[in-house]
């Protein structure tokens, strides 16, 4: 029988992280519902201890537990190469996406394959928590999409849709999707910001979200996080995910309005990342680099985004009472 999800878990190099990660999904399973979910661990090269960790719990977990799993070796190749490496041997009619320093909370596949017994989604869509440590994992504590799923909830699909791509927050490991969606959206190999350039176009290819406003995953915080270590490979790779917006808005005109904020969310990330090394190195080259991807723009796409002046005024003076607690 095939299993009705695949669960994709990209490791490399976490041996600090990949036990808790794993457990969680066991721990999120109920004995009945082990055979619906298939477990494909990517190793992606890793160098230190995490394959010896991964076999030890295939040895004295899944194993005695007759869980379906696969756990596929690769040279190391990046993230979204891991990803698409599972996406290739998966063989559920869904698949979900765990980082392996991320965790399920508990009964999250449960609730997954409930949505899935009574709906037949092209994607499901479900909250998440950041953390530190485990206990930061709090009903007390907000959640990522909350204000969004407030949002939406009783919204027709259109306008789901435009108030997604207004959220902007495309963390693939925060939805479950209907596999035949992902064959024709493989992730881009080689460029950070991968998930920018894989979830909105999967949602442009979707005709029914399925919202469940629980927190069914924790999303782990370090001080590796692509935010804390900004540099001009994280530009370009952003300058590369606009460029693809704009080409997509001139192949699916149907859906200009959406990828038009896409385009403006891509380029203030962009600008700000620009200003905020600016300001940690008072080099001008950032500054001179925006000019010159919006001179690229406006010859490539006819079209200028500007400073977005407005825009961070707007949102400086909405942090300032709660900076200085006024």
């Amino acid at each position: 029988m095939k299993p009705l999800i695949s669960l994709i878990i990209p490791c490399y190099n976490v041996q600090n992280y990949v036990q808790a990660a794993l457990q969680s999904v066991a721990d999120s399973l109920s004995p009945e519902h082990r055979g619906q979910v298939e477990w494909l661990i990517v190793d992606d090269g890793a160098t230190d201890q995490t394959p010896d960790i991964i076999a030890r719990f295939a040895e004295q977990v899944l194993q005695p537990q007759q869980i379906p799993h696969r756990i596929i070796r690769q040279s190391n190749a990046g993230l979204s190469a891991a990803r698409n490496t599972g996406l290739a041997h998966a063989q559920g009619e869904y698949v979900l996406f765990l980082d392996s320093d991320d965790i399920f909370v508990q009964a999250a596949l449960d609730k997954i394959l409930a949505v899935l017994a009574q709906q037949q989604p092209d994607i499901i869509e479900f909250d998440a928590q950041m953390f530190v440590q485990p206990s930061d994992l709090s009903p007390q504590n907000p959640t990522l999409y909350g204000q969004y799923f407030r949002d939406t909830a009783g919204k027709d699909h259109q306008s789901s849709l435009q108030r997604a791509f207004e959220e902007n927050r495309w963390y693939v490991w925060s939805r479950c999707y209907r596999r035949s969606l992902l064959e024709r959206h493989p992730f881009i190999v080689g460029k950070l910001f991968e998930d920018m350039m894989f979830t909105p176009y999967v949602y442009l290819d979707a005709h029914t979200v399925y919202r469940l406003p629980e927190v069914l995953l924790g999303y782990r915080q370090n001080a590796g996080s692509i935010t804390a270590n900004v540099n001009m490979r994280h530009i370009n790779d952003l300058y590369f995910a606009l460029e693809t917006a704009f080409q997509q808005a001139a192949a699916l005109p149907q859906h200009a309005p959406c990828l038009a904020i896409l385009q403006r969310k891509t380029w203030r990330l962009i600008v700000a990342y620009c200003v905020k090394l600016f300001l940690k190195t008072r080099d001008v080259q950032y500054l001179r680099q925006v000019q010159q991807f919006r001179a690229q723009t406006r010859a490539r796409f006819g079209c200028d985004l500007g400073w977005q002046w407005g825009y961070f005024a707007s949102s400086l003076l909405k942090r300032l009472p709660k900076k200085f607690g006024l």
